[in-house]
Order: structure tokens, then sequence, then C-alpha cells
């Protein structure tokens, strides 16, 4: 995964593009990147020498909610 800065500037952003289009339609892709983030910012708060953990982790959660809010409203027809 290519990220441009920090992977807590990448959650940032990504939490921030999520939340400004809640109730528009978004790219399958974008829905993919996002979740693919989660998935490398989870792998690096693994690493001992991570500073940033508790933020990483509060920001893969709030993104996390993003996402399954997104799918629950999807669904919910």
């Amino acid at each position: 995964m290519e990220l441009h800065g920090s992977i807590l500037e990448n959650l940032h952003n990504a939490l921030a593009s999520a939340r400004r289009l809640r109730g528009h339609p978004v790219y399958q892709d974008t829905l993919t990147y996002w979740r693919d983030l989660v998935q490398e910012a989870r792998r690096l708060r693994q690493d001992p020498a991570c500073t940033q953990s508790e933020a990483i982790g509060a920001a893969i959660a709030s993104l996390e909610g993003e996402l399954a809010e997104r799918n629950n409203s999807r669904h919910a027809t």
C-alpha cells in the first residue's frame, strides 16, 4: 500500500472523507482503500517501535465505525 504522509494522517484524511460523504455513494475502490488502510494501520500498530499506538487505535476505531455505518445503511432498506 502506498501512503502519502504518516499512517495517522492517512487515517484522519480517510475519516474526514467518510464523514463528508455520509449519505452519498462512494466508489468501491475508495471503500477498498479505506479497508486496506485499516488493515495496514493495524499491522503497523503491532510494531513495538510504534510511538502512536493509542492515537492510531482511536483513528482505526473511528474509521471502522464509519465503514460499519455505511455498510449497515446500505443494507437497511
